[in-house]
């Protein structure tokens, strides 16, 4: 068998504990559940949709406030214990949500709350966790770590919508609470961190004619990244690509139903976009292995374009509206598989925790401003097509920007018995 195989043969488990982490965490379960409660809310306390869609913007705020802090401390003691304590936090605050009484300003402190809370239940802890085990195949295990959001994405309409089409809007929080709580469990058994050096290669890495060191310690210093224009390129592609795609993702059951579709359906269409986030992190992963990077990430970022031409204008199809759902999804289950694997890929591990959470911010902050504004034009124009228009627009420029990234710069294998080791980037 080769050394691929090994890899997963070897490090399975830390994968599927990852997996169920962010699929509990705040970036799964939490984000999934934005557009199933869009319209509970509204009609329960008579919030428009801009003011409810306005909960992303909170909820990212705490991402892009604790970011910088998360990967230093994963980068100086680990993620195993952060991500436990971290998802025991999460549920706290998802079950204190119950306890809203229609004050918006409430509303959002109690969001921000929660974000902070899960702040380390974010794909960079994940990421960072099982990147230190794979090197041949990283790309494949960041797609299937970052499978458990794509669950996240099947079950929530499924389980959550049930419950709170059912009882109410708590009931919603209650059980993604109850999730974060369970996951705990096969974090604090399955997954742990690579922190072996081979001792000898890091002698030999201060001689100047091997130039090696562990994969822990190959790559960009943070001040070295800042400086290349790879670093601004992809934090601006990323900006754009995330805002988007995480508007069509919160307010694609609300623009469902206003086309005439019943709730139920429109749900059931989410759920599928869930599935499609599934394979996209899978085969996302096996490509950037196999092919250049930057064209299979332009390939499916380009999906929610063909996506937004499909939902503007009238009442579509259902066939369209699924292939629509299917293409979001796609996309959806490639950008966050890809924001890792190319910081990764284009900056090494010596500051992968930092260089990630400082894209981080850039993504998330597409993430937190744009959803909220395609509910206001909805509130404006009493529709979404000058949102999806501007969407198109905005996608293709954030895919241009990511297929022009260019080759990566050259981490060699030097010692593939022992730790990952690498040449350090010049």
């Amino acid at each position: 068998m080769t050394k691929d195989y090994n890899e997963f043969r070897a490090h399975w488990r830390v994968i599927v504990a990852a997996a169920i982490g962010v699929g509990a965490g705040v970036t799964g379960a939490m984000v999934y559940s934005l557009s199933i409660l869009i319209t509970p809310l509204t009609d329960t306390f008579g919030w428009t949709r801009a003011e409810v869609s306005g909960a992303k913007t909170f909820l990212t705020l705490g991402f892009v406030v604790t970011a910088p802090f998360v990967g230093y401390i994963a980068d100086r003691f680990g993620v195993r214990k952060i991500a436990m304590v971290s998802l025991f936090g999460l549920a706290v605050a998802m079950f204190g949500m119950t306890q809203m009484n229609g004050n918006i300003i409430v509303f959002y402190a109690s969001i921000f709350a929660l974000s902070l809370a899960g702040s380390c239940t974010t794909p960079l802890v994940w990421t960072r966790g099982v990147a230190t085990w794979f090197e041949e195949k990283r790309g494949l295990a960041l797609g299937l770590t970052l499978t458990g959001t794509g669950v996240a994405g099947f079950m929530v309409p499924v389980f959550v919508g049930g419950l709170v089409d059912r009882y109410d809007w708590r009931a919603g929080y209650l059980v993604m609470g109850v999730a974060a709580l369970l996951a705990i469990i096969p974090v604090y058994f399955l997954f742990f961190e690579n922190g072996r050096v081979n001792k000898k290669t890091v002698a030999e890495a201060a001689k100047p004619e091997t130039r090696t060191s562990s994969a822990l310690q190959s790559g960009f210093t943070v001040p070295e990244a800042l400086k290349t224009i790879r670093f601004w390129q992809l934090a601006f592609a990323f900006t754009l690509i995330g805002g988007m795609i995480s508007s069509l993702m919160v307010h694609l059951v609300p623009l469902l139903t206003d086309s005439g579709m019943s709730r139920s359906l429109a749900v059931r269409i989410a759920g599928l976009m869930g599935v499609a986030v599934i394979l996209g992190r899978v085969t996302t992963g096996f490509l950037v292995d196999r092919f250049h990077p930057p064209y299979v990430a332009a390939f499916f970022l380009a999906m929610p374009v063909i996506g937004c031409l499909l939902l503007s204008g009238g009442t579509p199809a259902l066939g369209l509206v699924m292939a629509a759902a299917i293409f979001i999804g796609l996309a959806a289950g490639s950008e966050v598989d890809l924001v890792p694997y190319l910081t990764a890929r284009y900056f090494g591990l010596k500051a992968y925790g930092k260089l990630y959470g400082a894209v981080f911010i850039f993504f998330y902050a597409g993430v937190g401003i744009v959803p909220p504004a395609f509910g206001y034009v909805f509130d404006l124009y009493g529709n979404y097509d000058l949102a999806l228009d501007f969407a198109v627009a905005a996608l293709g420029i954030g895919v241009l920007a990511v297929a022009t990234l260019g080759r990566a710069p050259d981490f060699t294998v030097v010692d593939p018995s022992s730790a990952p080791v690498s040449e350090a980037a010049k």
